[in-house]
């Protein structure tokens, strides 16, 4: 079971005593088999390894060994810049994703505009009902929203039933050319393009409990 176990590179240089740098050497030349793990890190498997001590080192062999130190530096900046860059990379996907659904809920106010006059949703008048709607198709950011939303509703004594996602583009196109995520409490617009942070939301939905500041007034 042991030959067949997969390592690091790191633990494999320091099994070999060599430097990372030369055992990425090898790999390239073709004389340790490598695996690759989803996230593009080099895995080789122990017997392999085994195989490669046959292998005479070369006369960069003591050299490379000293220069461990330095290489283990490299590989540590290198891994922390390489998570770096994805989490910049999902962000910039989700601020895609919350645009792509802005200009499709935009399209689809100005097809609507175009068919009949454009009129924002009416209110119910008197009832003491709290209804909170979550406007967004399906963007990271509008299922972000949404989950924050019922988290902050619970917090603040809001009932689960008072809450509704609206992803129909055309039932969104209602409220007018909203960039999404967007908010709406009691047909009132109350946050658009971008996630509100929890703070925000638990002050805007206080507003809204029974008894609240506006709370008898919707």
């Amino acid at each position: 079971m042991r030959e067949n176990e997969f390592i690091t590179l790191k633990e494999a240089a320091s099994e070999l005593r060599l430097s990372v740098s030369t055992l990425k050497r090898y790999i390239y030349a073709g004389q340790l088999k490598s695996y690759r793990t989803p996230g593009g890190r080099h895995r080789v498997r122990r017997r392999d390894l085994h195989a490669l001590l046959g292998v005479a080192p070369g006369p960069e062999q003591a050299e490379s060994t000293a220069l461990a130190p330095l290489d283990e530096f490299a590989e540590t900046v290198a891994d922390r810049i390489d998570r770096a860059l994805q989490r910049r990379i999902s962000r910039i996907e989700s601020d895609i994703e919350r645009l792509e659904c802005s200009l499709d809920a935009i399209a689809a106010v100005i097809r609507r505009a175009v068919a009949q006059p454009q009129q924002m949703p009416a209110s119910e008048q008197g009832s003491q009902k709290v209804e909170i709607k979550v406007l967004g198709p399906g963007c990271r950011a509008c299922d972000q929203l949404a989950a924050r939303v019922v988290e902050i509703a619970h917090a603040v004594g809001l009932a689960d039933d008072s809450i509704s996602r609206i992803r129909e583009i055309d039932q969104i196109a209602e409220y007018g050319p909203t960039p999404m995520p967007a908010l709406v409490v009691n047909n009132q617009l109350v946050a658009a393009g971008r996630l509100p942070t929890k703070s925000r939301l638990a002050e805007l939905l206080r507003r809204y409990r029974p008894g609240g500041r506006n709370g008898e007034a919707h």
